[in-house]
């Protein structure tokens, strides 16, 4: 609809819409016209187009007058001489101040070049497609805080209820596996014993979920956080794989008001299931970057998340893993929540990674 808006306002031929994917330096063309020849779905490099890279970088938009040129557009050179394009407009659409595509109109044939008429137009439509996209957005998340609130609670007064009879079924049972002396009945008690385990610990899950501790709050070297959480994973968990773990930290983070041991198990949360999500042998990659007001912590890993587990990856109670709660990635958000920070899962099928986006504000 937005394309076929635009074409038949500023009568062109000629429009693309790119998705932006910061995380991983790509965009991907998912919206065009004329559909022929144009590559829906194909994904192209930010260090590849320069001028996409610099409305993402500035947040506006850019109106090339001699793409022919223009250093900007010297890697489209061929389609530009080929489809005759006189001159090329990008308008980011900006979403939670963060550029999350790119619409690009040629001016093609007799249209030589974008009025200031069509510059409003354009501009105008993008603000609106914009604040409709952010306004979705803010209501999914508030309607997912009201649903982890929700869930703590329930969360809380269950595993109190079951926790009562709990304990002296696993006392007793404890005491019967001592003294029976028959073997097909002791093992039936030890039975007892250790599905009693399962559940108290299924109970502790729980309520870990569900309290709500109070933070150390201190001025924190973020950069510090994240190599402790790394070399915690190296140590414990990826001796029997061959993952390698690539750092590479911003110099640039400022210190932030955070409770090291909450950030840090956030992190290791996350950690471990890009290393589950490995089987034998991949890469990690952790990065950090300052933004404007905020730090972002990028977590990827080699391999991909199936479609059906990204669309429900960070609901509570969700897994794919036997024996597993699904309360892991549900505390995470919840901590960084407390902060005004967010969780992102992003996949890129093409380059098989998917990708953890942590942000914290700065205050």
């Amino acid at each position: 609809f937005l394309v076929n808006q635009i074409i038949k306002t500023l009568k062109i031929e000629r429009c693309s819409i790119f998705r932006v994917f910061p995380e991983s330096e790509k965009i991907r063309l998912v919206a065009g016209e004329p559909k022929d020849g144009h590559g829906l779905d194909m994904e192209f490099f930010f260090k590849d187009l320069e001028a996409i890279r610099e409305v993402v970088r500035s947040k506006s938009y850019l109106l090339i007058l001699e793409p022919r040129q223009d250093e900007r557009t010297k890697q489209s050179r061929e389609l530009i001489y080929y489809k005759g394009i006189n001159a090329i407009l990008f308008i980011p659409l900006v979403v939670e101040n963060e550029v999350a595509g790119v619409i690009v109109l040629d001016a093609t044939g007799e249209k030589k070049t974008f009025s200031q008429e069509d510059l409003y137009f354009c501009l105008t439509l993008s603000n609106l497609v914009s604040l409709l996209l952010e306004r979705d957005l803010v209501h999914q998340e508030r309607e997912e805080k009201k649903t982890l609130a929700i869930l703590g609670q329930v969360a809380a007064e269950a595993a109190h209820r079951m926790r009562n009879p709990l304990v002296p079924i696993g006392g007793f049972a404890r005491r019967l596996a001592k003294k029976i002396q028959e073997p097909e009945c002791r093992e039936y008690a030890e039975i007892i014993v250790r599905e009693t385990e399962r559940l108290e610990s299924i109970l502790e899950s729980l309520l870990r979920f569900s309290r709500q501790k109070k933070a150390k709050v201190v001025l924190s070297d973020l950069n510090e956080i994240i190599r402790e959480a790394e070399k915690i994973i190296v140590e414990d968990l990826i001796k029997e794989k061959q993952i390698r773990i690539e750092l590479k930290l911003s110099p640039e983070i400022p210190f932030l008001l955070v409770d090291s041991m909450e950030i840090r198990d956030v992190l290791l949360d996350i950690l471990r299931n890009a290393v589950e999500a490995i089987e034998k042998e991949g890469v990690i990659s952790i990065r950090s970057e300052k933004n404007e007001n905020q730090v972002k912590i990028f977590i990827s890993n080699t391999g991909c998340i199936d479609k059906e587990v990204i669309d429900h990856i960070l609901d509570p109670f969700f897994t794919t893993k036997p024996g597993s709660l699904g309360l892991g990635l549900a505390s995470v958000i919840r901590t960084l929540d407390a902060y005004g920070g967010e969780l992102k899962v992003t996949n890129d099928v093409q380059a098989r990674q998917a990708s953890f986006v942590i942000k914290l504000p700065f205050s």
